[in-house]
Protein backbone atom coordinates (compact mmCIF):
# COMPACT_ATOMS: atom_id res chain seq x y z
CA UNK A 1 0.00 0.00 0.00
CA UNK A 2 1.23 3.36 -1.17
CA UNK A 3 1.52 5.24 2.42
CA UNK A 4 1.66 8.52 1.68
CA UNK A 5 -0.55 11.43 0.04
CA UNK A 6 1.97 12.54 -2.59
CA UNK A 7 2.90 9.03 -3.26
CA UNK A 8 -0.49 8.25 -4.03
CA UNK A 9 -0.86 11.03 -5.91
CA UNK A 10 2.39 10.94 -7.95
CA UNK A 11 1.82 7.00 -8.78
CA UNK A 12 -1.74 7.89 -9.84
CA UNK A 13 -0.84 10.30 -12.12
CA UNK A 14 1.94 8.33 -13.94
CA UNK A 15 -0.45 5.63 -14.51
CA UNK A 16 -3.30 7.62 -15.54
CA UNK A 17 -1.59 9.42 -17.87
CA UNK A 18 1.18 7.30 -19.13
CA UNK A 19 3.92 9.47 -17.61
CA UNK A 20 7.54 8.98 -18.00
CA UNK A 21 9.16 9.72 -14.69
CA UNK A 22 11.11 12.70 -15.99
CA UNK A 23 7.90 14.21 -17.20
CA UNK A 24 6.40 13.79 -13.38
CA UNK A 25 8.97 15.79 -12.39
CA UNK A 26 8.22 18.32 -14.82
CA UNK A 27 4.84 18.90 -13.48
CA UNK A 28 4.47 22.42 -11.79
CA UNK A 29 1.83 23.74 -9.82
CA UNK A 30 0.56 25.86 -12.59
CA UNK A 31 0.04 22.40 -14.45
CA UNK A 32 -2.61 21.63 -12.14
CA UNK A 33 -6.25 23.28 -12.76
CA UNK A 34 -8.23 21.68 -9.97
CA UNK A 35 -11.30 23.66 -10.21
CA UNK A 36 -11.44 23.05 -13.94
CA UNK A 37 -10.30 20.01 -13.92
CA UNK A 38 -7.15 20.29 -16.17
CA UNK A 39 -3.90 18.99 -16.36
CA UNK A 40 -0.73 20.46 -18.83
CA UNK A 41 1.17 17.22 -19.23
CA UNK A 42 4.71 18.17 -20.59
CA UNK A 43 6.60 15.21 -23.05
CA UNK A 44 9.93 14.17 -23.63
CA UNK A 45 11.92 12.78 -26.45
CA UNK A 46 9.76 14.62 -29.09
CA UNK A 47 6.22 14.04 -27.79
CA UNK A 48 3.22 16.42 -27.75
CA UNK A 49 2.49 18.42 -25.30
CA UNK A 50 -1.15 19.20 -24.13
CA UNK A 51 -3.96 19.71 -21.65
CA UNK A 52 -5.83 16.83 -20.71
CA UNK A 53 -8.64 16.41 -18.54
CA UNK A 54 -8.04 15.83 -14.82
CA UNK A 55 -9.79 12.51 -13.76
CA UNK A 56 -11.88 12.95 -10.02
CA UNK A 57 -10.05 10.67 -8.23
CA UNK A 58 -6.98 12.62 -9.86
CA UNK A 59 -8.02 15.96 -8.49
CA UNK A 60 -9.21 13.92 -5.25
CA UNK A 61 -5.92 12.95 -4.67
CA UNK A 62 -3.80 16.01 -5.57
CA UNK A 63 -6.02 17.86 -3.42
CA UNK A 64 -4.83 15.41 -0.15
CA UNK A 65 -1.14 15.62 -1.48
CA UNK A 66 -1.62 19.64 -1.46
CA UNK A 67 -3.01 19.64 1.98
CA UNK A 68 0.12 18.62 3.21
CA UNK A 69 2.78 19.33 0.40
CA UNK A 70 6.16 20.31 1.62
CA UNK A 71 6.60 23.87 0.01
CA UNK A 72 9.44 23.76 -2.74
CA UNK A 73 8.41 26.46 -4.66
CA UNK A 74 6.70 25.79 -8.02
CA UNK A 75 7.42 22.47 -8.04
CA UNK A 76 4.02 20.10 -7.64
CA UNK A 77 6.18 16.95 -6.28
CA UNK A 78 8.34 17.86 -3.87
CA UNK A 79 10.48 16.35 -0.47
CA UNK A 80 12.26 17.30 2.15
CA UNK A 81 15.46 19.23 0.02
CA UNK A 82 12.91 20.18 -3.29
CA UNK A 83 11.33 19.06 -6.22
CA UNK A 84 11.22 15.10 -6.73
CA UNK A 85 14.32 13.90 -8.89
CA UNK A 86 14.03 11.13 -11.64
CA UNK A 87 16.28 8.57 -9.36
CA UNK A 88 13.72 9.10 -5.86
CA UNK A 89 10.87 8.66 -7.56
CA UNK A 90 12.41 5.17 -9.12
CA UNK A 91 13.83 4.34 -5.33
CA UNK A 92 9.99 5.10 -3.98
CA UNK A 93 8.79 2.68 -6.71
CA UNK A 94 11.01 0.03 -6.09
CA UNK A 95 10.51 0.16 -2.77
CA UNK A 96 6.48 0.20 -2.51
CA UNK A 97 6.50 -2.89 -5.02
CA UNK A 98 9.24 -4.44 -2.98
CA UNK A 99 6.57 -4.41 0.15
CA UNK A 100 3.87 -5.78 -2.23
CA UNK A 101 5.64 -8.86 -3.27
CA UNK A 102 6.31 -7.52 -7.45
CA UNK A 103 9.51 -8.30 -8.36
CA UNK A 104 11.07 -7.08 -11.76
CA UNK A 105 8.93 -4.23 -12.68
CA UNK A 106 9.67 0.00 -13.03
CA UNK A 107 7.93 2.87 -12.96
CA UNK A 108 7.83 3.12 -16.33
CA UNK A 109 6.28 -0.28 -16.37
CA UNK A 110 2.96 1.59 -15.54
CA UNK A 111 3.46 3.89 -19.29
CA UNK A 112 3.30 0.08 -20.84
CA UNK A 113 0.05 -0.65 -18.76
CA UNK A 114 -1.69 2.28 -19.04
CA UNK A 115 -1.13 1.82 -22.96
CA UNK A 116 -2.32 -1.68 -23.13
CA UNK A 117 -5.00 -1.30 -20.82
CA UNK A 118 -6.49 1.46 -22.79
CA UNK A 119 -6.36 -0.77 -25.83
CA UNK A 120 -7.76 -4.04 -24.15
CA UNK A 121 -10.80 -1.30 -23.33
CA UNK A 122 -11.36 -0.69 -26.60
CA UNK A 123 -9.56 2.50 -27.23
CA UNK A 124 -8.24 2.64 -30.71
CA UNK A 125 -4.05 2.75 -31.65
CA UNK A 126 -4.74 6.91 -32.65
CA UNK A 127 -6.61 7.71 -28.77
CA UNK A 128 -3.25 5.55 -27.21
CA UNK A 129 -0.53 7.32 -29.41
CA UNK A 130 -2.47 10.67 -28.35
CA UNK A 131 -2.65 9.85 -25.00
CA UNK A 132 1.32 8.66 -24.62
CA UNK A 133 2.14 12.03 -26.41
CA UNK A 134 3.25 9.82 -29.62
CA UNK A 135 3.62 12.34 -32.53
CA UNK A 136 4.42 8.98 -34.59
CA UNK A 137 2.16 6.32 -34.18
CA UNK A 138 4.89 3.62 -35.19
CA UNK A 139 5.87 4.30 -31.27
CA UNK A 140 2.80 3.45 -30.27
CA UNK A 141 2.30 0.11 -31.69
CA UNK A 142 4.89 -1.85 -29.59
CA UNK A 143 1.72 -1.63 -27.17
CA UNK A 144 -0.41 -3.10 -29.91
CA UNK A 145 0.82 -6.70 -29.39
CA UNK A 146 -1.54 -9.17 -29.24
CA UNK A 147 -2.17 -10.20 -25.32
CA UNK A 148 -3.80 -13.51 -24.17
CA UNK A 149 -6.66 -12.45 -22.59
CA UNK A 150 -7.45 -9.80 -26.02
CA UNK A 151 -6.86 -13.39 -28.10
CA UNK A 152 -9.35 -14.97 -26.43
CA UNK A 153 -12.23 -12.73 -26.56
CA UNK A 154 -11.88 -12.00 -30.17
CA UNK A 155 -12.03 -16.03 -30.59
CA UNK A 156 -14.68 -16.27 -28.42
CA UNK A 157 -16.55 -13.63 -30.49
CA UNK A 158 -15.93 -15.34 -33.66
CA UNK A 159 -16.51 -18.68 -32.58
CA UNK A 160 -20.43 -16.72 -30.73
CA UNK A 161 -20.66 -15.46 -34.56
CA UNK A 162 -18.95 -17.71 -36.95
Amino acid sequence: MISTPRDRALFALIYHYGLRVEEATLLTLEDVDLKNLHIRIHRLKHGVSSQKPLWRHNAKLLRSYLRVRIDAGRWLFTGRQGPLKKRQIQTLFTGYAKKAGIKGHSVHGLRHSIAVHLLEAGQGIEYVADHLGHKNIQNTRIYAQITTSLRQEVFAKLERHP
